[in-house]
Parts: structure tokens; sequence; C-alpha cells
């Protein structure tokens, strides 16, 4: 919420060659503008004149009946299923906002009367908690019949070589090794929701299968191709990330009923898309650009991003803020991150690839150097569940997942400096390079003592849904 007021600001010169200061009265309009983020909310003032904008996701019209939507996906998945009797369901993790309870609740009737396990896609990510898994399920489902003995719900391990076996090896070097349930399974249903991703071009579809029930080692090759060309939001022809992704998806042995749903601002439902994976996918990352891509006619010399849940989760979680903002970052900037990150640091392998370096540009020399050589990989890939570890990789860093962060978040940091405002020890935030601020108010002023009082200044209440786009 924005409000504005008229004050009065009173400013200094020095006249040349006089001790005299003369002073000049201007009057300028300033706006007001509440963040709700937790905690709490905070005001920050801005001059209307540095104002830029306030950027939000666009309005979209929601589905104006939901039921109708959710039944025709429900009997489509039924025709799918036929007398298929295992069945293994894919569900987000507490990461992303996927609305799974009504998808499932539309889905029971079919699934009663068969063996169904539910997985959730955790990629590299912790177990979830148990109000977690209340919000993956909803209330409701968690406790029905179908799962509330949990037998059948499983979460997936990445680190867990014996729950997984080899598919095969992509064009890009990618050894392919996902969770062993697949194998169970006569038939796979997999529910995701689709929003911008920084390297992959947007979440969802092919996701769900790498990196969502992917080994560790093969989530590390793949995001491993981070700062390459054509690794950006929204990117997905020519995006080597999205493309290995892909064809390990093409990979799965078993036939797969895609859901793939595109939310409003609101996280109501927009649309659903089902049926084949890859079709399903690219009319849901269709939908969802309408929402998310929002234009703009100039970069900023200051971009103020605030993050909410789900993506405000953790430290980790917290980069999709500035990068959802680097196409508007000019050189020099300030991007400043607000966030709650009530989960502390999450993953902490890209704090780790910082501290051992003395600066972000040998992160990026590291990351040349690991981008001319070759990935090496298992010698002889066969039936065996062990996953080699890559140890001849280049880099010292790249063996360390958490290194694509620490990579792209180098490369902003050529030109912009990062400032946060979040639930972080600083001592922690200065050794990524980054500069810690109690309050958003705070570090805005900060940003515009460094950048001067002329700065234009993006104001974005919402960062996990909005991608700016210069049009």
């Amino acid at each position: 919420m924005a409000t504005t007021g008229w004050f009065f600001m009173v400013g200094y010169s020095m006249n040349s060659g006089s001790a005299c200061k003369e002073t000049t009265a201007c009057l300028y309009l300033l706006v007001r503008i509440e963040l709700i983020h937790a905690p709490g909310k905070e005001t920050v003032e801005v001059p209307d004149r540095n104002l830029a904008a306030i950027l939000k996701p666009n309005d979209c019209c929601p589905f104006h009946d939901t039921s109708a939507a959710l039944r025709q996906a429900a009997e489509a998945c039924a025709r799918f299923l036929g007398d298929a009797q295992r069945i293994l369901v894919l569900v987000n993790d507490y990461t992303r906002p996927t609305p799974n309870a009504p998808i499932l609740t539309a889905l029971e009737p079919t699934l009663r009367n068969r063996d169904a396990k539910y997985l959730v896609c955790l990629g590299t990510h912790r177990p979830p908690t148990e109000p977690e898994l209340a919000r993956i399920f909803g209330p409701d489902f968690l406790n029905s019949s179908l799962i509330a003995h949990r037998s059948s719900l499983l979460c997936h391990d990445s680190k867990d070589n014996s729950r997984l076996f080899f598919l095969g090896k992509t064009s890009f070097g990618t050894d392919v090794w996902l969770n062993k349930e697949l194998l169970w399974a006569d038939k796979v249903i997999t529910i995701n929701s689709i929003e911008p991703h920084y390297f992959a071009g947007y979440t969802g579809g092919r996701k769900g299968f790498l990196p969502g029930i992917a080994g560790y080692d093969t989530i590390t090759q793949n995001h491993n191709m981070v700062t390459r060309a054509g690794s950006t939001t929204f990117g997905l022809k020519g995006n080597p990330v999205h493309e290995d992704m892909t064809e390990a998806a093409r990979m799965l042995p078993r036939p797969v009923f895609s859901i793939q749903l595109s939310q409003d601002r609101n996280h109501n439902l927009l649309s659903i898309r089902c049926g084949d994976l890859f079709k399903s996918f690219d009319e849901a990352a269709a939908d969802a650009h309408t929402v998310f891509a929002v234009p703009v006619k100039e970069k900023a010399d200051i971009v103020l991003s605030v993050l909410g849940p789900p993506s405000n989760i953790n430290f980790y979680q917290a980069q999709r803020a500035v990068e959802f903002a680097r196409p508007v970052l000019k050189d020099p900037s300030v991007h400043i991150t607000v966030s709650a990150c009530y989960d502390g640091v999450g993953n902490d392998s890209f704090i780790k690839v910082f501290q051992g370096c003395s600066s972000p540009s040998e992160i990026l020399q590291s990351a040349t150097c690991n981008q001319q050589s070759e990935i090496s990989s298992p010698s002889s890939p066969s039936s065996s569940t062990s996953v080699t570890h890559h140890s001849s990789l280049l880099s010292p860093h790249s063996s360390l997942l958490g290194w694509h962060k620490s990579a792209r978040l180098a490369q902003i940091m050529q030109t912009a400096d990062l400032y946060t405002v979040m639930g972080i020890d600083d001592a922690v935030v200065k050794s990524v390079f980054m500069h810690p601020y109690k309050t958003a108010q705070a570090a805005l002023d900060a940003a515009f003592a460094k950048l001067g009082k002329d700065a234009r200044v993006y104001i974005i209440p919402d960062a996990g849904a909005v991608v700016p786009v210069l049009s």
C-alpha cells in the first residue's frame, strides 16, 4: 500500500569563496510505501521524483468455476489411468506455492481403489516438517484414509543412492539417476505449479523429475550449467539447464499424466493444463508468463525486493529476488532483498564457496575454469545403484551444489552491491560479500548515499511473483 504526503526539505549549498550558507526550501512529494513481510511490516519513504514504479504481478482473471475445471482434470486422469493399479503421485515440496490439496481431493475417487504412493519431490531440500506436510497435501487429505497411516507417503532423498536407478546420459553429459519408485509404478501422476525460475526458465513440468526426484550427482551436473548463456528467467529455447532437464524427462520408463497449474497474484487458480508432460508444461508456462512478466521502460539504480512465503523460507531461496530483478539493474546499482529467512540459511554450501574465496571475482575465475572442463562421469553406468562423486572437476567448488548460486551471485556483484534485510546473522551476510541492514529504510538511505540524490528506484512488494521485463 502506498500513501503520499507533502513535506518540506531544507537544503544547504556553499557559495564559492564564502563562509556563509544559503538556505533554500523546496517542496517535494514523499511516497510512503507499506511493506508487509514476516514477522511484521515496515513503512519506507521514497521521494516521488526518485520512484520509478511499484511493481506488482499483473491482474488476470481466475477460473469462474474452479470445481468444473478440477472435475475435468480428474476425468482426464481417470481415463489415462485405465486399469493401472500401482500409481505414483509426485507433488512439489514446501518451497513452492502449489495448490496440491484441491487437485488431490478431486483425484481421490480415482485413486481410492488403487495402490497409490505419494512422493514429495524434494530435490536436495531437507525433509518437510509436519506443518509443512499439512501445507503440501492439505490437512484433510493428509489425514484421509489414503495416507493417514503414512506408509504410502514418501520423501525423496537425493543422497540415498540405494533408492536410485540409472536411466542413461543426456547429450549434455548428465548421468540421469532417478528415484526407484518410478520402477514400482504402473503409471505416474505429477502435479506442479508454474512460476519463474532464475536459471531453468520456469518451475514445474520436467523439474518434477530433475531435480525433484533425481540423485545428488545428477542435480549437481545439471546445475553446473547455470552460468552458461541462455540459463535465464523465462528462458527455454537455448537454455542448457532446461534442455538437459527435458532430455532427462524423456527417458522416463513409465507413462506420465501431467497436471500443471498457474496461479494469479493471490494464488487463485488461473489455469489447469493436463495430459502430456511437455505440452502441458509449455501451455502452463505461457499462462504464467501473463502473470509474472511485468513490463518496465527503464533500468533502475536501486531495486528493493520483498519476499513473501514460501520464497522467504531461507537465505538459499532468497536469491531469486535479486535474480528476478537482475535485468533491470543498472551498472552500477544496489539491490535490496527483504526476507524473513525464518528457516535460517538453508543449504549452506554456497556460503562455504564464498568463504573459501577472497572476492566474487575469484569465484568467477573458478566458474570459467569449470566451464572449460569436461564433467567427469561414472566410467561404466550399470544397474548398480552406486553413484560416483565427480572429484576431477577443475573448479575446487563445483562439487558443492551451492556453487551455482555462488557463481550467479558473483556475476551480479560485478555491477551491483547487494544489501539485505534478513533474519540472518550479520557475520554470515558479510561473509558472502553482501551488506546487512536492520530495516529496509536504512538500506534505502544507504543506497541513496552511495548512488546519489537522483537515483531511480523500483519497489517490488511481492518479489517472488514479479519479473521486470524491459519493454
